[in-house]
């Protein structure tokens, strides 16, 4: 056994089988498939928030810190796979990147078209996934790019994305259990038991080393604090506990507890530690 963990086969197959990571909780609980019911208003509530100053703070914090590393976006090419509505796509094209934008969802695609067009910048669109695209469907890359992306949450999917990469793959992972105030709180109500995520970053990391790759990487905890009306949170609170499948008498109970000790706001604090790594390929 003390052989086996200073193998990169032992920590791909035991990232391969943990039942916890991001990828596997997400399908399990049916989330961040473009056909479900609710995806066209996750996605609008995305996009209004991803070019809010707060947003592009926050984006420019990450590019900066990506750029102490890369040099000068201009001429650049830029993979950014999983783009959504152009969150980054937008501001590296602005920075003079030649950028393809790779997004699955056709509703975050055209998003993504428009938010190019209403900021003036020319980059490449693919309404495709990661996962079924071919290597010379996406050519080579300077930059592969995969900010919190369900996609790239697999050692396969970052082989792939060091395949396409002529310099550098960024990627940002959940890196410590998500946080969320209220999902404690209605847990412990409902005296329910709440597996927590898998830090991916933790594989990553040991997989890098093991093959023998040469990378930076920060670890950083953010949380926000915000006050949601009841009716956001209850309509929110499936999706935060995922797995827990609640039924109308729960959910009734839960609304009937919030609202006897909150009132109409409830005041919710989330966050959680986050990695991102950039790899020399």
């Amino acid at each position: 056994m003390t052989k086996d963990i200073f193998s990169n086969q032992y920590w791909e197959k035991a990232w391969e089988d943990d039942p916890n990571t991001q990828d596997k909780r997400m399908k399990r609980a049916g989330l961040g498939d473009p056909s479900t019911p609710g995806f066209e208003k996750w996605a609008e509530n995305f996009n209004k928030n991803s070019f809010t100053e707060e947003s592009q703070h926050r984006t420019k914090r990450i590019m900066n810190w990506i750029e102490q590393q890369t040099g000068r976006f201009s001429n650049l090419s830029v993979l950014d796979v999983g783009a959504a509505s152009g969150v980054f796509s937008v501001p590296f094209a602005k920075e003079g990147a030649k950028v393809t934008a790779l997004e699955p969802s056709p509703i975050l695609h055209d998003m993504l078209k428009d938010n190019a067009n209403h900021y003036g910048v020319t980059l490449k669109t693919l309404n495709q996934s990661f996962e079924d695209a071919q290597l010379e469907e996406l050519g080579q890359h300077d930059l592969v790019f995969a900010s919190m992306c369900p996609a790239v949450t697999t050692w396969e999917a970052v082989s792939k994305a060091i395949d396409i990469a002529q310099k550098f793959v960024y990627v940002s992972l959940i890196a410590g259990p998500k946080e969320n105030s209220i999902v404690d709180e209605v847990v412990a109500f409902l005296d329910e038991e709440s597996q927590p995520m898998t830090a991916d970053m933790y594989y990553l990391l040991q997989l890098l080393y093991f093959n023998d790759y040469t990378y930076e990487t920060l670890i950083e905890r953010h949380t926000q604090h915000n006050d949601k009306p009841i009716e956001d949170v209850m309509q929110q609170l499936p999706q935060w506990l995922k797995e827990v499948e609640l039924d109308e008498q729960q959910l009734e109970s839960v609304e009937h507890y919030l609202r006897d000790k909150y009132g109409d706001t409830i005041p919710v604090i989330t966050g959680g530690k986050f990695g991102k790594v950039l790899i020399h390929v």
